[in-house]
């Protein structure tokens, strides 16, 4: 993600190299960041078929009189299960509100009627999920906001309640360990905003509707229970189908590759649009992005064939094309570093975002007033550090935002490493000049997204590279990735990973940049 910050990249030759990174950088390092005629609308949800019940075990009629007697081997009995409910958290210490247990979350999908000239939704997310312990008799979803219409756990009715952030739901069956089940959650009404205590740059997350005639999502960390019920926290991904109907004329955006595109009644009788959307590889709900607005899609490739499609508005397509005419290259330059693309697309769309853009999976949001070579890259890098493999507690995310940076020097600097050593010294001159201190793998809530976890992160992965040799770095990183692509990690496996690559221990190295308690 990154923040919106002035620019002085057009003046990168004319002044000094401190300015050059406090003035390029800046701009790119705080930032990163249904019911009624639409039901009938849209293809129905998948439902998964009711499990069987339960095998009733009676006991065999008694031996007719006169026949020898003997003991009869006991039959097989079926030990009740306990119910068990879900937990109301994923067990991240730094977030514990985002998260539950008891349930893995399969697959997502999303059906929305949405118009940029109503924050009125009609809404129905199906869940696919597999029980993780036996006797599952209760889950949570994270959500907020919207009237829920009614609930089903494999087609069957099932009784819900709202407890603070999230929706409760009793499960009409208890659940083995391992059984499959589907919930389909309806809802109507208009999104609740409120600001996040994490993310300082948006007033609110989840819907925005900056214009009358556009609509986007960001969601970073803490916002996808704001437009749909999830299991909100990275250490629980799936794969999304997006179903979106909107007006006439308008174009719907979401992750991963279009699939269908019809015309469709919208909830008023109109004639609309209806996009449909699959993304089948892992993500993170907070990567979930929804984008409608007038839109002209650009289509392209990579020199190594990774799919290009980018969503913008008319007025910014030279902008665009000037923003991007090197992404393809910078992809592929990636995928040697640390591996082959993990996803099927890759693209950018186009928005009014007041402050920031974000990295969503496969389609990055990009904010109109920050179209530039520098953002399309760091957020570009993100597909790997933060989207393929994501973070295990939201405390560490200076592996997101400070790599994000440091890939995005070393393919502006690929030609010249001393170059990119002198931009090394000028970042930390502005990280020494910020008097905002605090624990780089742990900071407070308002500053997750500050200057050091950018400026301060990119310097530790530039000294981890210093300690251990370029061999070893990026050994490391790809071990990385091929170890815990489409999950999550924390920077103690982080840590284990790069000292396999290395051969060395490292406690000393992260002892010093990340320091005990």
């Amino acid at each position: 993600m990154q923040e919106d910050k002035e620019s002085k990249a057009e003046k990168v030759r004319k002044i000094p190299i401190w300015l050059i990174v406090l003035g390029g950088l800046l701009l790119v390092a705080l930032a990163c960041l249904a019911t009624g005629a639409f039901m009938n609308a849209i293809s129905d949800s998948p439902v998964l078929p009711t499990a069987a019940a339960r095998a009733v075990v009676e006991a065999l009629p008694g031996l007719p009189l006169g026949r020898p007697t003997k003991t009869p081997t006991p039959l097989p009995t079926h030990t009740p299960m306990a119910p068990q409910p879900g937990g109301r958290s994923a067990g991240d210490p730094y977030i514990p509100e985002l998260g539950n247990t008891g349930y893995d979350v399969q697959h997502y999908s999303i059906q929305l009627a949405l118009d940029p000239a109503s924050d009125h939704v009609e809404g129905a997310t199906s869940i696919e999920a597999l029980s993780t312990i036996t006797g599952l008799s209760e889950i949570s979803l994270d959500f907020v906001g919207f009237d829920v219409g009614a609930v089903t756990v494999n087609g069957i009715a099932a009784g819900f309640s709202r407890e603070g952030r999230k929706l409760i739901v009793a499960l009409p069956e208890l659940q083995q360990a391992n059984a499959p089940f589907t919930l389909v959650i309806t809802y109507r009404g208009s999104p609740v905003y409120e600001p996040s205590p994490y993310l300082r740059f948006v007033d609110h997350l989840g819907l925005h509707y900056p214009d009358g005639e556009s609509i986007f999502t960001i969601a970073e960390p803490d916002g996808a229970r704001y437009w749909f019920p999830a299991n909100d926290h990275p250490r629980d991904k799936a794969t999304f189908r997006f179903e979106l109907l909107v007006p006439a004329g308008l174009e719907a955006v979401a992750n991963g590759e279009l699939v269908a595109e019809n015309q469709a009644a919208l909830p008023n009788g109109d004639l609309g649009s209806l996009f449909i959307w699959e993304h089948n590889y892992p993500m993170a709900p907070y990567l979930a992005l929804v984008a409608v607005g007038p839109y002209e899609r650009l289509e392209g490739r990579s020199p190594g064939g990774i799919p290009l499609r980018h969503y913008i508005l008319p007025e910014q397509r030279e902008e665009i094309l000037e923003a991007t005419n090197e992404i393809g290259p910078a992809l592929d330059w990636m995928a040697d570093l640390f591996g082959p693309y993990p996803f099927e697309t890759f693209g950018y769309v186009t928005a009014k975002v007041p402050g920031g853009s974000m990295e969503s999976q496969t389609m990055v949001l990009l904010s109109d007033n920050m179209i530039g070579r520098k953002t399309a890259v760091h957020e570009l890098a993100h597909m790997w550090f933060g989207n393929w493999v994501s973070l295990d507690t939201w405390a560490e995310m200076w592996r997101n935002e400070g790599f994000a940076t440091y890939i995005q020097l070393m393919w502006e600097n690929r030609q010249d490493s001393e170059d990119l050593e002198l931009q090394m010294i000028a970042l930390n001159s502005v990280v020494e000049g910020n008097n905002k201190q605090y624990p780089l793998d742990h900071p407070p809530p308002e500053y997750l997204f500050e200057l050091n976890i950018y400026f301060q992160g990119a310097l530790a992965a530039h000294a981890l590279r210093q300690e251990i040799g370029d061999e070893a770095f990026f050994a490391g990183l790809r071990n990385y990735f091929a170890r815990y692509g489409g999950g999550t990690a924390s920077d103690d496996q982080f840590q284990s990973i790069m000292e396999q690559a290395a051969g060395v221990p490292l406690d000393d190295f992260f002892a010093a940049w990340f320091p005990p308690g």
